[in-house]
């Protein structure tokens, strides 16, 4: 998606060092080194409109009150001005905190902090912020965080929904959008892991590789399902029972993942390929294989997904997504609710990445 923003920083010193330090003079005409804040005020000046047009607008407010085109024009000069809302003074006077919450199920996989950058970024065109909560869902019979926070001040949802133990409902009323997840009634945007797993394995078949393994993950849900899915089809397709494949599972940790990579390259029907379902369960793959002193890619290739940082570290052919795209998205889909409107899902693109894992 988009890169890191270039930021246009000031002195952090004081303009008075010492009282005996001599400093230059300002220069006429020249910007001060603390510049006036932006105001809504300046932004209702350069959108033509009243003041409370600009706080309907940018508060979520404006559906129903304020045309389309208006609430065009103030954000337009929001953005041009760089205006950003005051956080806390809103809250003071909403009682709301301009805050989303993030619910995933892992804080320490690389994928959810992309993920939370890219809808982080798009909180900020929109004068929200965004809260990261640790949560796996309840699933350990204790009470949701999200839940309680909903209690509060969290203005909506975004649940990086891998697996869910039960349908998803709306805590405290507060809207909801699904990532990697669909269910009825809650918008969702997940990523189009079916057509990356098809690419993935018509690559491998052009490799020349007929039987192919697949390390899955222990977190199951439906963003597993999906590949696991195009991976069993692929086989069906060639006469092969999928069952009688060498198929194994691991968490996402890098002792998991290698310790059963081994176990599965030691198997004695060990397939020429394997697919794992993301780039940490392939690098175990690897770095099992290297234990076992097997070549990659001419004794076993291996493919991942993602494309996280150490799939360009382990020239790993993988999956590509854009994960700050997709919180971006979910953002967006979350926004608009918040303004009364209907988004549609979204289904984002993959792209095969071919590096030397396969022999790329």
């Amino acid at each position: 998606m988009t890169g890191r923003r270039a930021s246009v920083g000031r002195a952090w010193c004081d303009p008075v060092i010492a009282s005996n330090a001599r400093q230059p003079r300002p220069v006429s005409g020249a910007a001060s080194a603390r510049s006036r804040k932006v105001t809504s005020v300046d932004v209702a000046k350069r959108a033509g409109v009243s003041q409370t047009t600009v706080s309907l607008v940018l508060s979520g407010k404006a559906p129903g009150r304020v045309s389309e085109s208006t609430a065009d024009a103030v954000r337009t000069a929001a953005k041009e001005l760089g205006y950003r809302p005051n956080a806390a003074a809103r809250a003071l006077r909403s009682g709301t905190a301009s805050a989303v919450g993030l619910v995933v199920r892992d804080v320490t996989h690389p994928f959810f902090g992309r993920t939370l950058r890219g809808a982080q970024q798009a909180a900020r065109e929109a004068g929200h912020v965004v809260v990261l909560i640790d949560d796996n869902y309840g699933t350990e019979g204790r009470e949701s965080s999200a839940v309680a926070l909903a209690e509060g001040t969290i203005d909506g949802f975004l649940f990086f929904a891998a697996k869910v133990p039960r349908p998803l409902r709306e805590p405290g009323s507060r809207p909801v959008v699904i990532v990697e997840y669909e269910q009825p009634r809650i918008p969702f945007v997940r990523l189009d892991s079916e057509t990356g797993a098809d690419a993935a394995l018509a690559h491998l078949a052009q490799r020349g590789h007929r039987e192919i393994g697949y390390l899955r993950s222990k977190a199951g849900g439906q963003t597993f399902e999906r590949r696991h899915g195009r991976w069993a089809a692929h086989l069906d397709r060639l006469g092969i029972n999928p069952d009688d494949m060498v198929i194994g599972e691991a968490d996402f940790a890098a002792e998991a993942a290698i310790a059963e990579g081994r176990r599965l390259l030691q198997d004695p029907r060990r397939p020429s390929a394997f697919l794992a379902d993301d780039d940490l369960l392939a690098s175990g793959l690897i770095a099992a294989a290297r234990q076992l002193g097997l070549r990659v890619p001419e004794d076993v290739a291996v493919v991942g997904f993602d494309d996280l940082d150490v799939a360009r570290l382990l020239d790993l052919t993988t999956v590509r997504f854009d994960p700050e795209a997709l919180g971006a998205a979910a953002f967006g889909l979350l926004h608009d609710r918040l303004q009364g409107k209907r988004p549609k899902n979204v289904v984002l693109p993959s792209e095969l990445v071919i590096r030397g894992s396969t022999g790329g």
